[in-house]
């Protein structure tokens, strides 16, 4: 196989199996988009195709589909200002922990800057992954990601866990955006 991955790290390697070229990256973290922080290209290993393998390398190898994240986030408990599966969440912490593992993006923590991170869609062409919110732009009230079937995971206050909620037909999230 010419192009190895390992964490932080993707290498090509040529026809006599040497390493002729390799990114060092850092994956997303809170607001922080993915970093590379190194590069090395061989003189002749300049080839857009290698460049661009290896770049859609470090994107697969840092996204992570949205049923595994909701796994990992199910039942962390509530924290003010929380942005970690190990301390805990609040709801912009949750939200912007799942955009930068499932997106791959780095996200804002405020709800408010969350929703102009977005591009804003009707209720009807919701889609896992995107983000619902109520109340509005200048006052917030609750938010959570979509995840199909009329349900979206949140922080729910009553029982202060990460929890997986029903969308009420009376009770529609004022706002829907994605990153698409």
């Amino acid at each position: 196989m010419p192009f190895k991955i390992e964490p932080g790290r993707v290498v090509h390697f040529n026809d006599f199996d040497q390493a002729d070229a390799e990114i060092l990256f850092e994956p997303p973290v809170a607001d922080k988009p993915v970093q590379i922080t190194a590069s090395n290209f061989a003189r002749k290993t300049t080839g857009a195709r290698i460049q661009r393998t290896m770049l859609q390398m470090i994107m697969a190898s840092i996204c992570e589909r949205l049923t595994v994240v909701l796994e990992e986030v199910l039942d962390v408990p509530y924290l003010k200002d929380g942005q970690s599966v190990d301390k805990g969440f609040d709801t912009g912490g949750l939200i912007q922990y799942m955009f930068n593992k499932v997106a791959g993006v780095g996200f804002p923590h405020e709800i408010s800057e969350q929703m102009k991170s977005v591009t804003q869609f009707q209720i009807s062409e919701t889609l896992p992954g995107d983000l619902l919110v109520w109340g509005s732009a200048l006052l917030p009230t609750t938010a959570g990601i979509y995840i199909g079937g009329g349900k979206y995971v949140t922080v729910d206050v009553f029982t202060e866990k990460v929890t997986i909620k029903s969308i009420s037909r009376k009770w529609l999230p004022d706002f829907v955006g994605a990153i698409r």
